[in-house]
């Protein structure tokens, strides 16, 4: 803490080539605009980082002297030579700088190579000192200038822009979100000069009663030492106001204008939008919230407990509302297709919050639909809320927070590599404060509660089920569809929903005044009611398939255990040694005071290779220990500290494939793109705990490989084994299908032997190879399987060996009929051609593509790595 109040926050990132700098001021964004001038706290950061660096320090303290006695700022006499711009020096060293204006704050960041560091922050900290200010303000171009860069940065045609000011719309006029806080020519210079108002005098108003120090928080990300990183943040020791003022009070917000019936809305879309694709459209629902946080900025500490925001909130709803599988509603939209299918997102309610502040949040719930879906609009939204009701019909159990918890945390701390980031560090530091259960804290993540601390969940648990009861409740929420002139005008006329033929220039469609997007209300209809019940009966009595309550993921470990130590130790006879705790809950630290026993368990070495016994003769086990970097399977990239994900493959040996024809290579493909089909259900369940698999053809058979959280990997692997081998058998039977799609996908598909050159032959013979029936597909992968010869398993990182050779047993006993061809049929491959770089399945494994994720993902905590 500086002497003024300025709080610092100092990270040294020993892998960081460049530096980064971010400076939050709570209090200076949006919301403090004066009712008079829209959009001036988004000008005032345009000021800031239009101040120069003067050398006439005379003239900046005439100008001070001259403000403070009239009150008021001439704007003829700025002299404007001999200064540097920041933003100009930064570029031309390799730098570059930004802001942003947000409801709550305002945010400075720029980045730059290490060596000009220095330099740096005493520029960048001159950008916030009055006499900076008064010198940018009483230059007579620069506001005049800045203003009409606001006003370049409005994108009226933007679907994103139509949307927040839709919304906006629909508030009290009296509400701070409903002002213009983009700001424009009009609102910044028209307006003012009618109502004789000074726009430089009020922009060192709102610097001087806004921009406070002990509101702020500085974030320096480097690799220099702390100590001197200390020593060059020194110049901030006295920017900005010096004047001591606490935070506001909580506002009572209002809320929606209430209306008479409920509505929905159609927004044109604009054809200047190239982003926009015609065939899909979105719907948007959103509700007004009202979570309270801890007033971090009042006291600069950390609360004592966890807090909980809104993006906690939204992340767990999104678990709920967009989850798939059976009963989903996703499931259900895809049956009828009115959303995108072989989509990783567009068919999947994305939630989002765009307004985010103490006392007052808007979640908000996108969806896009096909030109189907649009036709039958009315139905889609009573399903969306027909599908929150049946998600609260019963309490949510304590376990399943605690799962989505740990899935929080699994996908946006623990396997996720970032580096400490000083954007999303400094504007945390406001809401989470430093320190404690705020940012900073090594091995802590503030954005999520522990799944591990029931408190917390529970308290969790209950803001989530009030605020899926305020979702449910259909009078709550601002609908809305963002639409094609195609769907419009030639998909609007559904089953129960009415064409629309009424030129958008004339009556019944309106004008929303700041972007000039045109929209059309449309009274809520109970026969979309009536048709989703409908259909929703014809599902769950012909398909067997109906919307169902969210329920618990048997893959998802409601508690994470600790990561297994493995350590190296030298030995001058033996040489290099690696042993593992047996003990998976034994710690590092315990455990260094005796090697050959502790309070809470053994170490043991680690055998990297296991020969055969009598219950798997024909198989091999192979262990590669954690931290092992010559020889492994290649894995995305992870954080650096010791992690608790493990891989798995296994290998069914086979000389087969060597000696395959054209159609039985392209059999073999359609068997394994078929199943992958087939499985779907339980890749997108492991999907969630981290879990993805791959298999693939190579030279010495069939490769299956998995990747996940090792807690969990064993049971998925059984799991996914057990189903290949009954594959053949399903098909046979007629109890599986085998769709379009799949042969459709094999064309795309050739990664899948990537080691057999000749897989390419059979792109030539995809257009005819609809006519394969399922049986010839099924036969091939029995016969396959048939002439295996065994097989060897592959364990490594954190896997203990007794794991590895548990499931080794349990594998070699799912395919036990199997293994035993003719000896012409064996192949000895080397460990090191097994492990190629796989292409996991599904792509919707990756973090960034789960439901919800984008709300986590933004902050790091890695202090230090």
């Amino acid at each position: 803490m500086l002497p003024q109040g300025l709080q610092v926050v100092l990270v040294k990132d020993k892998q960081s080539l460049r530096s980064s700098v971010a400076l939050t001021i709570d209090g200076a964004g949006q919301f403090s605009d004066p009712p008079d001038i829209s959009g001036l706290a988004h000008l005032m950061e345009h000021i800031v980082l239009s101040s120069s660096r003067s050398t006439k320090t005379k003239v900046i303290q005439r100008k001070a002297r001259r403000l403070w006695g009239s009150g008021t700022m001439s704007h003829g006499d700025g002299e404007e030579g001999d200064e540097e711009d920041f933003e100009d020096w930064l570029a031309e060293n390799d730098g570059d700088s930004n802001a942003f204006t947000a409801p709550g704050f305002v945010c400075f960041h720029f980045n730059s190579p290490s060596e000009i560091l220095p330099e740096g922050l005493e520029r960048f900290a001159e950008l916030f000192t009055l006499d900076a200010v008064e010198n940018t303000v009483a230059k007579p171009s620069v506001i005049p200038r800045e203003i009409g860069r606001v006003d370049s940065e409005l994108d009226r045609s933007s679907d994103a822009f139509r949307a927040t000011y839709f919304l906006k719309s629909n508030f009290d006029a009296s509400h701070p979100f409903a002002r213009f806080s983009a700001g424009s020519r009009e609102t910044l210079e028209t307006q003012p000069d009618k109502s004789d108002i000074d726009v430089a005098t009020s922009l060192l108003r709102f610097f001087r009663d806004h921009y406070v120090a002990s509101r702020a928080t500085l974030v320096v990300v480097s690799n220099e030492e702390l100590r001197t990183l200390d020593r060059w943040v020194s110049p901030f020791s006295s920017v900005m106001s010096q004047k001591s003022r606490l935070a506001p009070t909580n506002l009572d917000f209002p809320k929606f204008i209430p209306r008479s019936e409920m509505v929905q809305s159609i927004i044109l879309r604009s054809n200047d939008d190239v982003q926009i694709d015609e065939n899909i459209q979105t719907l948007a629902i959103e509700w007004p919230l009202s979570l309270v946080y801890p007033n971090i900025s009042r006291t600069r500490q950390p609360s004592s407990q966890h807090t909980i925001t809104a993006t906690a909130v939204g992340f767990v709803v999104s678990q709920i509302v967009s989850r798939r599988g059976p009963g989903s509603l996703r499931s259900f939209f895809e049956n009828f297709n009115w959303v995108p299918k072989n989509s990783l997102t567009r068919g999947v309610p994305r939630i989002s919050f765009p307004v985010d502040v103490n006392g007052f949040q808007v979640l908000r719930m996108e969806l896009s639909l096909t030109l189907e879906g649009f036709a039958n609009r009315s139905a889609v939204v009573s399903a969306v809320f027909e599908s929150i009701r049946t998600s609260i019909s019963t309490p949510l159990k304590l376990d399943l927070i605690k799962q989505y918890l740990s899935t929080a945390w699994l996908h946006g701390y623990l396997l996720t590599p970032r580096p400490p980031d000083a954007i999303s560090l400094a504007v945390d530091a406001l809401r989470y404060g430093v320190g404690g259960t705020g940012i900073a804290v090594q091995g802590y993540w503030h954005l999520m509660p522990s799944p591990e601390n029931s408190e917390n969940a529970e308290v969790i648990r209950k803001i989530v089920m009030d605020t899926l009861n305020i979702m449910a409740k259909e009078e709550n929420a601002i609908i809305s569809f963002r639409a094609s002139p195609k769907a419009i005008f030639n998909y609007s006329k559904g089953i129960v929903d009415q064409e629309i033929s009424t030129s958008p220039l004339f009556n019944p469609w309106k004008r929303e005044p700041v972007t000039g997007a045109r929209f059309l209300e449309e009274s809520r209809i109970n026969g979309g009611t009536s048709l989703f019940k409908s259909l929703a009966w014809f599902r769950a009595n012909f398909d067997g398939d109906e919307l169902t309550p969210p329920y618990l993921n048997p893959l998802i470990p409601t508690s994470f255990r600790p990561p297994r130590p493995v350590i190296r130790q030298a030995n001058p006879i033996w040489g290099r040694r690696l042993l593992y705790l047996e003990d998976a809950m034994a710690t590092e630290q315990s455990s260094r005071e005796d090697w050959k026993l502790t309070k809470r368990g053994v170490w043991r070495e680690f055998q990297t290779v296991t020969a055969k016994d009598d219950d798997r003769s024909n198989w091999n086990l192979w262990r590669i220990p954690p931290g092992n970097d010559l020889i492994g399977l290649p894995t995305p990239m992870r954080p650096p500290e010791t992690s608790i994900e493990g891989v798995v493959v296994i290998q069914l040996l086979s000389s087969l494939p060597l000696s395959f024809t054209n159609r039985q290579l392209m059999l073999s493909n359609l068997w394994l793109l078929s199943f992958d089909e087939n499985v779907l259900d339980l890749s997108e369940l492991g999907a969630s705990a981290g879990i993805a698999y791959e298999t693939s053809f190579n030279p010495s058979g069939l490769r299956l490989s998995f990747r996940g959280v090792s807690q969990s990997l064993p049971s998925y692997i059984r799991r996914f084994c057990r189903r290949l081998v009954q594959y053949h058998t399903k098909i046979l039977d007629g109890s599986v299908k085998i769709s379009d799609s799949v042969y459709m996908n094999m064309k795309n598909d050739a990664r899948r032997s990537s080691k057999i050159s000749r897989l390419l032959v059979y792109k030539d013979l995809a257009d005819s190879s609809r006519k394969i029936s399922d049986q010839a597909i099924a036969n091939q992968g029995r016969f396959f399987l048939k002439c295996t010869t065994g097989g060897c398993l592959i364990t490594q990182g954190d896997i203990l060996p007794k794991e590895g050779s548990k499931l080794a047993d349990d594998v070699c006993y799912i395919f036990r009929q199997y293994g035993h061809a003719a000896s012409h049929f064996e192949v000895n491959p080397e460990i090191r051609d097994l492990l190629y770089t796989p292409q996991w399945r599904p792509r919707d494994s990756s973090p960034c593509l789960l439901p919800g994720v984008q709300l986590i993902s933004e902050a790091c905590g890695r202090i230090p790595r």
